[in-house]
């Protein structure tokens, strides 16, 4: 299943909610460079997967793929039939996917991720907001 940027879709909601985390030194609790890492959204343009991918970029390279779906492990196990737990589970994240590239720093940018955004219920929800903004904008697309 193929997963399209958010900002191709929806750009100009996208320029304006497209998250970003600055680190201001290096010495930091995540042991990551000081700079600034975008979180692009990518959603599936096939199914009602409700997940996201995260490419973390910084300094324009990706530095991690993160793999989130906002439902009930309930939903994944329904939608995933044959998946074992664990695979479940991984598909429910958050996540770094397997399948995707990762760098060497990947780890570090998924705590990042754990300790800012997935405590921030706001982001969390427009994460799925822009999911339902994607889904209906390939509708209007394809009609």
């Amino acid at each position: 299943m193929p997963y399209l940027p958010f900002h191709n879709i929806c750009p100009s909601t996208a320029e304006k909610e497209t998250r970003v985390i600055t680190l201001q030194q290096n010495d930091n609790e995540f042991h990551l460079p000081q700079g600034d890492y975008v979180f692009i959204e990518l959603f599936c343009d096939e199914c009602d997967c409700r997940r996201v991918f995260l490419q973390v970029f910084m300094n324009q390279k990706i530095v991690a793929t993160i793999a989130y779906g906002w439902e009930k492990l309930s939903f994944y196990k329904k939608a995933f039939k044959g998946f074992n737990e664990k695979d479940i589970k991984e598909v429910k994240g958050p996540t770094l996917d397997s399948f995707l590239y990762q760098s060497d720093t990947s780890d570090r940018v998924l705590k990042m991720f754990y300790k800012i955004l997935f405590s921030d219920k706001v982001y969390l929800d427009r994460i799925e907001k822009h999911y339902d903004q994607f889904k209906k904008a390939l509708k209007t697309i394809s009609d």
